[in-house]
């Protein structure tokens, strides 16, 4: 593997893991990070390694840098044959509590970041084609209670790999979404106050891998797909489709929806282990009868 990637938020944890593996695997690396001093020192170790790569601080928040984050690859490796949209944080607070601060925040990182770095990098790709691979969450998937802000950006992000997938294909360049599960900072809450797991997470080293598979040449046929890994389990998630459909040529009148909407066909979460198995408040979900 010798394509030119960058890696947003790649200065710690799940980010880190993802660059080291495509380094590794003889990837030309872009480190990422708001630390000018820690993303240069993780992409100082990767060279130690025998590795190539560079550091390039700043934040996704800014459309601005994200153009200079792709051609700052662009300028040192001649070109980019993959984005890994990663870079993130969390401000969890229930809903009724969350400022409006916690909320900007968490969806310019995520949802903001992964738009302009995606257009960014699609832009420089238009010649060449390449790969996009956009980092989601089971909370993306099927929401988890004290994360309004989180959960909102990451089913953004999944609509938006979606839409990238059909504008981007004529240009060759295919977008996946992955929602990994390890430990990082951002599973520390379960470590402390209300909230426990009954699964140990994994090391983010263990998830890596399916990054190098998703950048190689045996992943060409995979576009616009929406899968999870958590080191021994790989799933790959449906796209919606419609559960009930009822039609009514003459009009609808507001009993008639009485008819249709019982209660034996309302649809319910399907959360994965890694959502099951969350114990405390965030695991209040509507009752079924």
């Amino acid at each position: 593997m010798s394509l030119a990637a960058v890696v947003t938020g790649s200065s710690r944890g799940l980010g880190r893991a993802f660059a080291g593996a495509l380094a590794e695997a003889g990837a030309r690396v872009v480190v990422n990070g708001t630390s000018p001093g820690t993303t240069e020192a993780v992409a100082a170790a990767i060279r130690e390694r025998g590795g190539q790569a560079i550091a390039c601080p700043g934040s996704v928040t800014d459309p601005s840098f994200c153009d200079q984050l792709i051609q700052a690859c662009v300028g040192e490796y001649g070109g980019i044959g993959l984005l890994v949209n990663n870079a993130g944080v969390t401000r969890d607070r229930s809903l009724t509590r969350m400022t409006a601060a916690e909320w900007d925040e968490v969806i310019a990182v995520h949802l903001r970041g992964t738009w302009a770095c995606g257009a960014a990098a699609a832009r420089a790709m238009r010649a060449s084609g390449g790969a996009i691979l956009n980092i989601t969450s089971g909370a993306g998937l099927f929401g988890t209670f004290g994360q309004a802000n989180y959960a909102a950006a990451k089913a953004g992000i999944i609509g938006l790999t979606r839409v990238m997938d059909m504008e981007f294909a004529r240009f060759g360049i295919r977008v996946n979404a992955l929602a990994p599960v390890a430990r990082t900072d951002m599973t520390a809450v379960f470590d402390r106050g209300d909230l426990s797991h009954e699964l140990a997470f994994p090391p983010p080293e263990s998830v890596a891998p399916i990054v190098v598979h998703l950048a190689g040449d045996a992943a060409r046929h995979l576009h616009g797909q929406i899968l999870s890994f958590d080191g021994t389990q790989l799933s790959v998630w449906s796209h919606p489709e419609p559960a009930s459909t009822w039609s009514r040529p003459d009009g609808w009148t507001a009993a008639a929806f009485g008819d249709a909407l019982t209660a034996d066909v309302m649809q319910y979460p399907h959360p994965d282990r890694w959502g099951a198995g969350i114990h405390g408040t965030a695991t209040r979900v509507p009752a079924r009868d």
